[in-house]
């Protein structure tokens, strides 16, 4: 073998000796990748439900499904009467209905209204479709800020807690206090330490729920950028012209209205042929009964809704400021409470009823800032939809 071909070999194999080295040197240098995380404001929350979810082009496509069925009944009725005009004649068909027959009448012109109102509500469904997707959304989204507040909250309580523990440690190894009072210390700290696990065992529920209205995976970390707040409104409109502009725009009762509309029209075609003591014309005059009735309970069902909202917002609108006062109070008092007990003058009991004291104040405030803004937005939404029933989304705080 000629010095040239063993110069090659030699360069080969110190080459096949050293790559794998470096590859493995570039491999251990590469750091691995952070996951992505998508920030959501609540505009882009909804407009993201709005496209991700697939209810939107089925309440479309139901619209043009009610268009087919009145064009439908329509070439009926002009085919029927143009095939009356054709077979006038000793060889038309006997035993079927024409034009001119009630039941032929009965049947056309029901038709016609049952597509009329199957349109108009197809129509409706549209908006309530959009309105229902976004409801459930803004109320997911405050539950999962209402979720994010509740555990900062306990988790500020749980570093208190630790704070007391390392001051009763301290004073334990000074001789001023017993041991049990920093075995106190530490129940305290492992009781607020299961407040933590639940309050994120919750906020994780309300994110799983926030991600699942929006179409995404449940392990895609998501964060918030929308802040959990109190803005008062300006003016809170009036309860009667509420429920007025309700009674005009709400769907149920577009759809109890339609349904009297049917009944009525039953019952005067054929109220108009059968006499009052036959078993049909019973049969519509109770279905039209039935109908009025439904809808007189809608419309007090929706003034009921309507108020009902109105109340809890003025509820949550008042508790806010009351409780304001009750957390300055009550962090005044703890801090009170601490500076006695590391002074000596106080026992470690007044500084635990003051830290829940706190704790307790914080929560009820979370729940009336979320209360508040659930408030809100069932107040817009409850001209169209149901809402009071419909919290799709919403959480509580606990």
């Amino acid at each position: 073998m000629s010095n040239m071909r063993k110069n090659i070999l030699i360069v080969i194999l110190m080459v096949s000796i050293i790559l794998p080295g470096g590859f493995a040197f570039a491999q251990g240098e590469t750091k691995p990748e952070e996951p992505h995380v998508i920030e959501l404001s609540l505009a882009d929350a909804l407009k993201m439900a709005e496209e991700a979810n697939p209810q939107v082009a089925l309440s479309k496509l139901a619209v043009e499904k009610a268009q087919l069925a009145q064009q439908e009944i329509k070439y009926q009725d002009k085919k029927g009467k143009e095939e009356e005009k054709e077979n006038n004649s000793l060889y038309s068909n006997p035993y079927k209905l024409s034009p001119s027959d009630f039941e032929y009448k009965y049947q056309i012109e029901m038709g016609k209204k049952n597509a009329e109102f199957g349109l108009k509500m197809a129509q409706l469904g549209v908006d309530a479709t959009l309105r229902n997707i976004r409801y459930g959304v803004e109320a997911a989204y405050y539950a999962a800020l209402a979720a994010d507040d509740n555990l900062k909250i306990c988790e500020q309580a749980l570093q208190r807690q630790q704070e007391m523990q390392k001051i009763a440690e301290a004073k334990l190894k000074a001789g001023v206090i017993a041991k049990r009072d920093l075995m106190d210390a530490q129940v305290q700290v492992a009781s607020a330490q299961a407040a933590v696990a639940v309050a994120e065992s919750e906020r994780q529920k309300a994110y799983i729920n926030l991600k699942k209205l929006l179409n995404i995976d449940a392990d895609q970390e998501i964060k918030l950028t929308d802040k959990f707040e109190f803005k008062p409104m300006e003016d809170v409109p009036d309860a009667k012209l509420l429920i007025e502009e309700a009674l005009q725009k709400r769907m149920d009762i577009a759809e109890a209205q339609g349904k009297l509309e049917i009944a009525q029209l039953d019952f005067d075609m054929t109220s108009s042929v059968y006499p009052s003591n036959t078993f049909k014309y019973k049969e519509k005059e109770y279905a039209l009964q039935e109908a009025k009735m439904n809808l007189e309970n809608k419309k007090k069902d929706v003034e009921a809704e309507v108020r009902g909202i109105l109340l809890d917002l003025a509820e949550a609108q008042s508790n806010i400021p009351v409780l304001e006062k009750s957390m300055e109070t009550a962090k005044e008092s703890l801090r009170l409470a601490r500076l006695s007990y590391e002074a000596g003058t106080a026992v470690r009991v007044d500084v635990s009823q003051a830290e829940e004291m706190l704790r307790r104040v914080e929560l009820q405030m979370s729940q009336a800032v979320y209360n508040y803004n659930l408030a809100k937005i069932k107040l817009e939404n409850v001209v169209y939809i149901p809402v009071t029933a419909n919290t799709s989304g919403s959480g509580n705080a606990q």
